[in-house]
């Protein structure tokens, strides 16, 4: 059961996001401070060598600062990403969530930080990024 301080009738983002959808990411929480999603562990999500696709986990990195800038503000808007920065620590063996918030909110712009885990806890991707809040 996820915490969101939106309207989840249109889906649990708030908003429709088929691509988070077809992934199988789902929402754990998202409060004002802070957003958590989640995704197992699939062979078709996995790299050449096993471990989680660079791709899956930037595109979990982007969604959960997205997300928590929408539970932030607490609406269901879009959210247009205006710039992101991923550095890889280490490779995604397991199940895999995300956690992000937003550092600062303005009236239009959000700038966030966000952090990909694996099911040990372990750092496998940190990220920064800058979210433009849509009408």
């Amino acid at each position: 059961m996820s915490k969101a301080p939106f309207d989840q009738t249109i889906g649990p983002w708030g908003v429709e996001i088929p691509f988070a959808d077809l992934l199988g990411i789902r929402l754990v929480e998202a409060t004002h401070e802070r957003c958590i999603i989640a995704i197992d562990r699939r062979p078709e999500l996995l790299n050449s060598w096993g471990s989680a696709h660079g791709g899956v986990i930037m595109t979990m990195l982007d969604l959960v600062m997205s997300i928590a800038v929408r539970a932030h503000y607490g609406v269901a808007s879009g959210v247009a990403t205006i710039d992101m920065s991923v550095g890889f620590l280490n490779p995604g063996t397991g199940n895999l969530t995300a956690e992000g918030r937003v550092l600062q909110g303005g009236q239009s712009t959000a700038f966030c930080e966000a952090e990909a885990l694996d099911e040990s806890g372990k750092i496998l991707a940190k990220a920064i990024g800058t979210f433009k809040r849509l009408k």
